[in-house]
Formats: C-alpha cells, structure tokens, sequence
C-alpha cells in the first residue's frame, strides 16, 4: 500500500475570494478528502485559510528557523513541519519555501501570462505569476496551452496542463434555467466597475434587449463569499476564467467577456480556442462584440442541448478530482513513487463528440 503524502500548498494570499486562492483552497480539500496530510502557507491570511480551518487543514504565516509556525499563537504540543512535497503559486512564495526547504520537491502552477508589472518608476518587476527560475522548481505546470507555450518559448520551461478545476460536488444548484429566453444575467469580475464599457454592454443586452434582471458581484461590486446564490438565481454568467465556468458548471450560458475582449460564448464550436487562453477572452485580441453580434450568439446558443453539453465539458474537463489525481502522480513521480493506481489515472483529454470514432467492441 502506498502511504498518503505530507503536502504544503503555497500562495501568495489565503485572504481573498479570487482565482488562486479559491483554486488553493479547492486543491487542498479535495487531497485531504483522498486521504493525504495537508497544511498550507500564505503571508496573508483571512477568509480562505478560515475556510480551510474549519475543513481540517491549518494555514500558517511565518517561518521562523524553528520551521512554519502557525498563525495562531496558542500551540501547544510541537509540531512536525517536514513534508513530501509543496505545491506551489507565484514566484516569491516559491523562492521563500525553497529556502526553507531545500530538498523537498517543489512543483509549481503558473495562472497566467502576466509575468511583468510596471514598478512605478519607468522600470518593470517580476509579476507574481512570473515563474520562480532560481528555486530549483523540479515540474512546472500550466493552467492552459497559452501559458504552457509561453513558458516554452521565453524560459525553455516544459509545463504540463492542468485546467482550472472545481469541486462539483458542491458547486450544484437546484433551480434549472429559464425556458426560451434569459430572465437574469450575472455579471462576475473583479477588473471591471459599473463605468467600464464592457459592463455597459451586458446592461444595455440585458435590460434593454431581453428585459432581464442584471446582478453584478465582484471587487467593484457586490462581494459573496457563497456564489451558488446568485448563479442560481441566474441564467447567463459573464465573466472570465473561474468565474464564468463556475457558471457552466451549473448548466447557466456562459458568456467570456472582460478586460480583454469578447472571447464569445461557450459552446462546443469555440472550445477549444477558449480554453486556450484559459477562458480569459484573449482569443478576441482586446475586439469587443457588438450588441447585435452577441445578443445573436445568446440566442443561438440558449437552449438545453448547450447548457447541458456546457455542464458535461466541465465534468470531463475541470473536475478536480482529476485534476488533484494529477499532481499526486507527479509528486509521486518526483518521489521515485512513479506507480499509477487506476484511480489516479487523469481523465482523457476532452474530445468533441464528432472527433470520437466509435468502433464494434
């Protein structure tokens, strides 16, 4: 029998409802559901890191030459900081749990293709997404092809692919679509506020076109910690990445729209261009729709046979069951563990129905 790992995921915050640290806080739970021992480490901690207490999993701030210490004060027997492996986002938490750990293997997902920022002095600086070149990580990976080639041709950086996952035992809801037309949109961004001119699209289609209620949460908008709520209460989810699978997953049209342009909505005709850029829009190459051309693509694309498609590409696709399989394998890999267990085989990859050859068996 192969023992359960001793894990340590990093990230730059464990404060905030956005990208990485919901994916931190899903990867985490669904490894410790598979039996593993994991802990987690941020600078910052808040929401996610409580969630995470109340499901089993500390959280820690500090590393002291004493190793991790917790966030809490009150610890009172020791603890044994040593740990198989460490998964790891952005650049400098890497680099810091390299030097704490120097020989444990390191692997390390880069989110996007942002890997620079102005510095505010004319000059520029690393991106948290920026790969960490000098930590020894031992197996980068990529949340999409658009960052794995990336990584490929600027850093001679070989990554595998592994998609934006979810936990869709608990993303579920009970209220199914409105029939025939969109009754509410959900528009859910964090780049974007009411002024934006791709915000003032979505209200003129919905409010002016489809005579539908327009919910908008975000950092500029309304924040919730439980989004089931208003995707359920929706039939069209706008946004991009996370935010918009989330959508899709609970069988709503999901639309990629944002700072980047009108990637268009989902549908088995542009998957595989939207999946890309990880669901990010840049497929559109900062071009926006009109509203004629997407209220067009709504209604083409409005009806149970995409929204159920929608939901079943997320199933095969974005499952994080899969997807935590995946980097168990890896890490046993690096370990000299390389056996693959039937259950740890991740999923095929997605093929659209017209590309499956079926054969007498």
């Amino acid at each position: 029998m192969i023992e359960p790992l001793r894990i340590l995921l990093g990230n730059n915050t464990l404060a905030n409802l956005a990208g990485s640290e919901t994916w931190t806080r899903t990867l985490a739970i669904q490894l410790k559901k598979m039996g593993h021992k994991v802990e987690c480490f941020s600078p910052e901690l808040g929401i996610i890191s409580d969630q995470l207490d109340k499901e089993g999993i500390p959280s820690f701030k500090t590393i002291t030459g004493s190793g991790i210490q917790p966030f809490s004060f009150l610890l009172e027997a020791p603890h044994d900081f040593t740990y198989d492996v460490i998964i790891s986002n952005h650049h400098h938490i890497v680099d810091y749990l390299r030097s704490c750990f120097p020989k444990t293997p390191i692997i390390s997902t880069i989110h996007g293709i942002m890997h620079t920022m102005d510095d505010g002095k004319g000059g520029h600086i690393m991106a948290p997404e920026h790969p960490a070149l000098e930590a020894g990580v031992n197996q980068f990976v990529g949340v999409s092809e658009e960052v794995q080639d990336m990584l490929k041709k600027l850093y001679s950086i070989y990554a595998m692919v592994v998609r934006n996952f979810f936990d869709l035992e608990k993303l579920k809801v009970k209220r199914r679509p409105s029939p025939g037309r969109p009754q509410t949109f959900l528009i859910n961004t964090s780049y974007a506020d009411t002024t934006d001119p791709e915000i003032k699209l979505i209200r003129e289609i919905a409010k002016d076109h489809y005579k539908a209620k327009l919910i908008a949460i975000g950092q500029n908008f309304n924040l919730t910690p439980d989004i089931l709520k208003p995707i359920e209460e929706a039939d069209v989810v706008v946004g991009m990445g996370r935010s918009v699978l989330e959508g899709v997953a609970c069988g709503r049209l999901g639309i990629v729209h944002g700072r980047w342009g009108t990637g268009g909505v989902i549908h088995e005709g542009n998957i595989d261009e939207l999946r890309a850029c990880n669901f990010s829009g840049r497929n559109a190459r900062m071009k926006y729709h009109t509203k004629e051309q997407l209220i067009a693509e709504i209604d083409a694309h409005y009806n149970p046979r995409n929204l159920a498609w929608g939901e079943d590409y997320i199933k095969q696709n974005h499952n994080v069951v899969f997807a935590a399989e995946s980097y168990i394998q890896m890490a046993r890999t690096l370990l000299g563990q390389d056996i693959v267990r039937p259950e740890e085989v991740p999923l095929k990859p997605y093929r659209r129905q017209r590309d499956v050859k079926h054969t007498n068996s």
